[in-house]
């Protein structure tokens, strides 16, 4: 993963994104799912320090953020997360309901459409080291409206990130959320030639229960000059609980893989993507395709 660059030149004003999907989604045993997800991302820069952040999206619930097609019941759009944001360069500081991540998103992460209430700091300690602190509450886990009533501190992080050199960069965390408490590693490799290497593992220190993510990522150029491909392997054991379901590339429980194409369009707002998975323990396939655009 690469440490993002924290210190930015940003332009007064209102700034927004928004990302999306179409998809055709197959799993073996159900039926055809046609699926779409709008991500909308509003903010307004006060100072060159000082912005107001808030985050939108479909989907109802932590880590799932697609609506389906002709699904009445599942016709969502919800404000996730608003929050206050200072950044300088020594780090940054979030207040409010907040981002899951602090910058790239792992596979062990939580899952990047979730919210946390309550505060994050990030100090940098140097070009290549970092470490963050988050404290707050996790919760509301089923319904991904922003405002909701405060009810616990019952998550907290600290996790230290850095670059041992220009190929390699880890990530060490130790995390106490839905009542246990974990131990988080992230080890990766920047091949020259552009492919990268994962290791990623979670331990539940209360049960020694484990979720291993291996993954692999490569520029795929025979395909085209913005053809990546990423293919992961997970295993999550059955009694690891509801954090492996909360994460980034949660595929299942036991052992499954993952293969996934994603290129470009003729234009750079349009793109495409395909993507293959398979479940060992219940012996099922899942397949989806579709296209992806950003404004």
């Amino acid at each position: 993963m690469l440490l993002p660059n924290i210190a930015q030149a940003h332009p007064q004003g209102w700034q927004a994104k928004l990302v999306g999907q179409l998809r055709l989604d197959q799993r073996s045993g159900k039926d055809l799912r046609y699926q779409y997800r709008l991500r909308f991302y509003p903010a307004y820069q006060m100072n060159q320090d000082w912005s107001l952040q808030a985050f939108i999206a479909t989907g109802q619930g932590f880590a799932s953020s697609h609506n389906t097609l002709d699904d009445s019941e599942a016709d969502h759009l919800y404000l996730r997360r608003l929050y206050v944001r200072h950044e300088t360069s020594e780090g940054k500081t979030e207040i409010g309901v907040i981002p899951t991540y602090k910058g790239d998103v792992a596979s062990t992460g939580l899952a990047k459409d979730g919210w946390i209430s309550g505060l994050r700091r990030v100090h940098k300690f140097n070009a290549d080291s970092r470490l963050e602190l988050v404290v707050g509450e996790l919760a509301h886990l089923d319904n991904a409206n922003a405002w909701q009533k405060w009810h616990s501190l019952n998550y907290a992080e600290l996790e230290l990130s850095s670059r041992l050199s220009q190929a390699i960069s880890y990530e060490l965390s130790l995390e106490h959320m839905l009542g246990d408490n974990f131990l988080r590693g992230e080890l990766r490799y920047h091949a020259k030639s552009g492919q990268t290497y994962a290791l990623e593992l979670i331990d539940r220190l209360d049960s020694n229960r484990v979720k291993l993510v291996l993954s692999f990522a490569a520029p795929l150029p025979w395909l085209g000059t913005n053809t990546e491909l990423f293919s992961h392997y997970s295993y999550a054991d059955k009694s690891f609980g509801q954090r492996a379901e909360l994460t980034e590339d949660f595929l299942e429980y036991g052992h499954a893989i993952a293969l996934e194409l994603d290129g470009k369009l003729a234009t750079k707002s349009w793109g495409w993507f395909a993507k293959f998975e398979h479940y060992a323990a219940q012996s099922t396939n899942r397949a989806q395709v579709g296209i992806k655009f950003s404004f």
